[in-house]
Order: structure tokens, then C-alpha cells, then sequence
């Protein structure tokens, strides 16, 4: 009788838990939409709208460093979703926003080099050099997480593979693939 209390009980924390892990998640991702949409929002009366009235020049630099932030919002709330959802993390879809984070840096720092025009020589001399470090260490980043992506994308083809075989040889004790994805992250 003992056994079976401890055990009802961690039931019951067990099921309050998730319960309690679903709404965080739906909260976060309703923050986050609402973060995307008031982004979305910002950048057309900031910009577009202006813009558009001929009231000021397109700042293309603006419009799409903030665009690229949007996409980023929207991907961690496919990484929410997929969490809800599936009962499990994924690793690909932090690997896309720090991908689209990087390439966000990296066109941000080109387009603010090519305003590096006027000024000191030493201070754009300077400043130029330290352009470069890091536009060499966002590319090695780059590599990185596009070698990730391609990796988790591999591993999961030649698991699918492999369950395919195991299903022709062994056909009633294979487990399906959602099992197998399942352990994979």
C-alpha cells in the first residue's frame, strides 16, 4: 500500500508538471507572436508607411536588420511549437536562428563598412581591422552551423534508412520512426 502512494503521487506531480510545461510554452510563443507582430508593426510606421509617403529614404540597412530579427522571433516560435506539439526539443531549429543570426551580423557589418567613409584614417584603419576579426569569426560560425544543420539532416536520412531495413528483415519488433526521432534529439 505504501508503494502504490508514492507512485499515485508522482502520477499526479508528474501530470501537473507537463500540464504546467504546455502553458509556459503557449505563453512564451504568444509573447514571442506578439514581439513578431509589434516588430512587424514598428518596422512599417517606422519606414514603410513613411517611406512610401516620401516623407524620408528607404533606409534598406533599418528595414532589413529588423526583418531579420522578425524571421529570427519566427523560428524560435517553430522551435515552441514543435516543443509543444512533439513532447521534445529539437536541436535544427536553434542551429536555423543562430544561422540567421550570423548571417544578420554579417550583412550588417558589411553595409556599416561601406559607411565608414569619412573620419580619421588611424580610427576607420581601426575599425576596419576589427570589422574583418569578426566577419572571420561569423564566417567560421557560418561553416559550423551549416556543417550542424547538415549533420542533424544526415543522421536523421540514414536512421530513416536504417529503419526502413530493420522493418524489411524484422518486420514485427522494429520500432517506427517517431520512436526513433524521439531518442535522436
Amino acid at each position: 500500500m505504501n508503494e502504490e502512494r508514492p507512485s499515485r503521487t508522482m502520477h499526479i506531480l508528474t501530470d501537473l508538471w507537463g500540464k504546467s510545461e504546455i502553458v509556459i510554452y503557449i505563453l512564451i510563443g504568444l509573447t514571442l507572436l506578439i514581439a513578431a507582430l509589434g516588430g512587424l508593426g514598428q518596422l512599417w510606421v517606422s519606414y514603410i508607411i513613411p517611406w512610401g509617403q516620401g516623407r524620408i529614404p528607404l533606409d534598406i540597412l533599418q528595414v532589413l536588420d529588423s526583418l531579420l530579427l522578425i524571421s529570427m522571433l519566427a523560428e524560435i516560435m517553430q522551435m515552441v511549437k514543435i516543443s509543444v506539439m512533439q513532447r521534445r526539443l529539437s536541436s535544427e531549429p536553434f542551429l536555423i536562428v543562430g544561422l540567421i543570426s550570423v548571417v544578420r551580423r554579417v550583412l550588417i557589418i558589411t553595409a556599416e563598412g561601406s559607411r565608414l567613409a569619412s573620419g580619421d584614417l588611424k580610427v576607420k584603419e581601426r575599425a576596419f581591422e576589427l570589422m574583418m576579426i569578426e566577419l572571420a569569426i561569423l564566417a567560421l560560425l557560418l561553416i559550423v552551423l551549416v556543417y550542424g544543420i547538415k549533420s542533424l539532416r544526415q543522421q536523421r536520412l540514414d536512421e530513416a534508412r536504417r529503419l526502413r531495413e530493420e522493418r524489411r528483415e524484422h518486420p514485427e519488433d522494429t520500432p517506427d520512426l517517431g520512436q526513433v526521432l524521439g531518442n535522436l534529439e
